[in-house]
């Protein structure tokens, strides 16, 4: 069990506050002891301290920094051995890793991706399957099965029904009295 001094008032609320402040910093420094650390594998070839610094880097952004520094440095990430090694056969673009921090490399990432169109059919097969798999009531299983048929059938649009182009009718025209030109 952890042991420390619980906080309250006053100390706790400029604890929190020096916690903001310590935050905010955070992002930056990583942000420059990555880049650095990339750098340092661009002139050298050697990942040693892209490692160094993964090892102290807080659980929850270590896969931020493994993205980053793969998509961006001439790195690859060897999962076994949960360390970076050099990847000469890679392009760096060490322009665009000036651009994002490691930290929200993630979110950046996935707001660049366009959103794909939702995939009726492949999300039916997994329901079909987890349902088959789970034992679920037959009459269940057959229902999302016939979804699963109709997704995959083409969708038939009957065709618009065109209006005839009407001629517009031809009103009788209206006589003129002809008027006896005078002489």
């Amino acid at each position: 069990m952890a042991k420390f001094e619980i906080l309250t008032g006053k100390k706790l609320k400029n604890a929190i506050a020096g916690r903001g402040k310590a935050v905010a910093t955070f992002t930056e420094r990583e942000h420059q002891l990555a880049y650095s650390a990339l750098y340092h594998v661009e002139m050298h070839s050697c990942a040693s301290h892209l490692n160094a610094l993964l090892e102290v880097t807080p659980a929850n952004y270590r896969r931020g920094l493994v993205s980053w520094a793969t998509a961006f440095g001439k790195v690859k990430f060897d999962t076994e051995a949960r360390a970076f090694e050099y990847a000469k056969d890679k392009k760096s673009d060490m322009e665009k890793a000036l651009e994002v921090a490691p930290a929200n490399y993630e979110k950046a990432k996935g707001a660049d991706k366009a959103k794909t169109a939702f995939d009726e059919v492949a999300y039916l097969e997994r329901v079909v399957k987890k349902l088959d798999e789970e034992g679920a009531d037959p009459r269940v299983l057959q229902a999302v099965k016939g979804a699963l048929t109709l997704a995959k059938t083409p969708a038939i649009v009957a065709p618009a029904k065109q209006e005839k182009a009407k001629a517009p009718k031809a009103k009788p025209e209206q006589q003129q009295p002809e008027v006896a030109a005078a002489a």
